[in-house]
């Protein structure tokens, strides 16, 4: 790849009027030293406004009134994280694109770093915090047990890794052939291929405005990973159904045993402790099926998954996809 290259970056801002005049300011210090070091012919920021119900589409459109290089895309209506992420890479124009979030805990500087990596031959560079200092004991260990379960379930996702990329023309091109609804971004990306690195940073605290993920969107976003991207939950649910069949079985025999050399199952509880056990477990597992035939309800709709409201600075416009 040659030195002067376009980059896109991509930022989804819901409700960030707090921090969005300090991250723009940021974006801007940043593109000026990397056109003046000419790691870059020319940078686009594309952000997209996921439904902010503040003041934030009003702080961009005068960003993009100001500076036809910031481009705004504009949903209907909140659609999610996933979706704005979406969004900005099918409307990038660049030869590299690097997605990043805007409360500045993935650090604008970083990029040039990154772009170090890209020159030297990867078309994929992760950012991941180098740890979880400023997290609470509990979302550590939700965090671990969250990357775990990935690894177990068959997703190679990196460790501590969110949204903070960077990649290639040719990388988005094959990113963009995944169609279904359910589209776990942080997951697709390694199996799509291509050389990849990834570099470390230490997120720092959030200088303002507040975490768009609580533990209720957090835990949503976990099972939407794990069901999204594996069926190993629906062979567990068979694997013990086959384990739990076995054991009546036994039981069953048992009981014939027992009752042929005139024995007696004494109480209640050998039959009320097994069927309360048993049907905790049968509703368990409708639930994981449940969760698996609401995402091929969902994706046999074929709906889009966002609708814009409208573009600024874009030459052409998309209306949905």
């Amino acid at each position: 790849m040659g030195d002067a290259i376009i980059l896109s970056i991509i930022i989804p801002c819901y409700n960030e009027e707090e921090i969005l005049p300090l991250t723009l300011d940021r974006l801007n210090k940043l593109s000026s030293e990397l056109i003046a070091r000419d790691d870059c012919a020319s940078i686009e920021f594309v952000m997209v406004d996921d439904g902010s119900q503040d003041r934030t589409a009003e702080l961009l459109t005068e960003a993009s009134k100001a500076d036809r290089c910031v481009k705004i895309i504009r949903f209907s209506r909140n659609f999610g994280h996933q979706a704005a992420l979406l969004a900005g890479y099918e409307f990038a124009k660049g030869d590299v694109i690097v997605s990043l979030d805007a409360d500045l805990q993935d650090p604008p500087e970083l990029i040039k770093t990154m772009l170090d990596k890209i020159k030297n031959g990867n078309d994929v560079v992760y950012a991941a915090r180098h740890s979880r200092k400023n997290d609470s004991w509990f979302k550590k260990k939700t965090a671990d047990v969250f990357y775990w379960l990935m690894k177990k379930f068959g997703a190679d996702i990196v460790p501590n890794h969110a949204d903070f990329r960077m990649i290639t023309r040719r990388v988005l091109k094959a990113f963009l052939q995944f169609q279904e609804t359910n589209l776990f971004i942080r997951a697709t990306f390694p199996i799509v291929g291509f050389p990849s690195s990834v570099v470390y940073y230490e997120r720092p605290e959030r200088l303002a405005g507040e975490t768009k993920y609580p533990f209720r969107k957090m835990l949503e976003f976990a099972i939407d990973g794990l069901t999204s991207f594996s069926v190993v939950p629906l062979r567990i649910c068979s694997m013990v159904g086959l384990l739990v069949s076995l054991l009546a079985l036994l039981m069953l025999f048992w009981s014939i045993v027992v009752k042929i050399f005139g024995g007696a199952i004494p109480g209640w509880t050998s039959t009320v402790a097994p069927l309360y056990l048993l049907g905790g477990v049968q509703l368990l597992f409708l639930g994981i099926v449940g969760e698996y035939m609401g995402k091929i309800y969902t994706e046999v709709k074929k709906r889009p998954r966002y609708i814009v409201q409208e573009t600024l600075n874009f030459v052409e416009e998309n209306v949905a996809v």
